[in-house]
């Protein structure tokens, strides 16, 4: 561990611990090892650090935490049809977490998993945390070893790098399930730009069809800045009012890395989080779902990953990663002030 390292780790309880990395424009991130997860961003709006995504006041609140507040999703993220799929003519049956499918990898997934803190790579400005999935893990063949990088910059960027590999063919597929809110009271009135001319057609139970659908002249059209509440207060999409908001995969431009693929506005605050991923989609939720300590609609997902249940979609690019591959992606959310 290098010196000037040693006092951002603070150990919380026996295993948890956090990790904060800051900059000198007044940025910080906080960084926890259960669920690999995001548990804070500051950033200064008029001078003051200002959380923009939502989290619990405790490290401890996210031991039983049911909305993956910040979580590394896997070891596949969204959902899986019937938590089966057949890979190398033998089908797969993992565990369920979500009715009759599997979600975000199953009910013990990387989430609630403790990740080892890599001491070696902790600076102020990042750390490495580490995860073996056995062979079996909910049900998933393989025997994965993880990564996951955070790292801030001088110029107010978090990027986060997964990297994987495994000893037999198994599916994989992260992201992170950060809620954004820019410092607002809830996601409602933030402007949501997005480089995204398609989506995965769902049903119900959020499972893609299999149909690809244009965006052109519906409500989930976003090439443009439009404002969240606006959007869903007065759509009259079915399956919008269905979900009570946006719970969609939208399929991302295939456009250089260096341009954003979406871009999240607070007028108020005059702040914006642009994303820049080489992953294919991103799934859009306005987080109806909250509850208890949070409301409906206090913060929204931009969760960049793969098409949602690829393992049951053979025109859907490919979850499978073979031995002697090495699984790289990579997401980056850029803090800027826009007044």
């Amino acid at each position: 561990m290098l010196p000037m390292a040693r006092e951002v780790i603070t150990k919380v309880e026996t295993e948890l611990a956090t990790v904060t990395l800051t900059n000198d424009f007044g940025m910080s991130v906080e960084i926890m090892n259960f669920g690999a997860r995001i548990k804070s961003i500051k950033f200064p709006v008029n001078a003051k650090a200002t959380e923009m995504i939502l989290g619990y006041a405790s490290a401890s609140d996210y031991l039983t935490d049911e909305f993956y507040l910040g979580a590394t999703c896997g070891r596949v993220c969204n959902r899986i049809a019937g938590g089966k799929f057949e890979l190398a003519g033998r089908q797969v049956q993992l565990a369920l977490n979500d009715g009759d499918n599997c979600l975000h990898g199953g009910p013990d997934n990387f989430s609630v998993r403790y990740w080892q803190v890599d001491k070696e790579t902790v600076t102020a400005s990042a750390v490495t945390l580490l995860l073996i999935s056995p062979n079996g893990d909910q049900g998933f063949p393989g025997k994965l070893e993880l990564s996951v990088t955070y790292q801030l910059s001088a110029d107010n960027k978090l990027t986060i790098a997964y990297s994987a590999n495994t000893d037999s063919a198994t599916p994989i597929n992260l992201t992170n399930h950060a809620y954004f809110n820019l410092g607002e009271k809830d996601c409602q009135s933030l402007y949501l730009q997005m480089m995204s001319s398609a989506l995965l057609e769902t049903d119900s139970a959020n499972i893609p069809t299999g149909n690809i659908i244009s965006v052109a002249e519906t409500d989930y059209n976003f090439r443009e800045p439009a404002a969240i509440g606006h959007r869903q207060q007065h759509t009259e999409d079915e399956s919008l009012k269905t979900k009570n908001g946006y719970d969609h995969c939208f399929i991302l431009d295939n456009t250089p890395f260096e341009q954003p693929k979406a871009i999240l506005t607070s007028l108020k605050n005059q702040i914006s989080v642009s994303v820049y991923t080489d992953q294919a989609t991103i799934q859009l939720y306005t987080g109806f779902y909250l509850t208890g300590k949070f409301s409906s609609y206090q913060g929204l997902c931009l969760e960049a990953q793969n098409y949602t249940d690829a393992d049951n979609h053979k025109h859907f690019p490919s979850n499978i990663l073979m031995p002697k591959q090495q699984y790289q992606r990579k997401i980056i959310y850029k803090f800027e002030s826009i007044n």
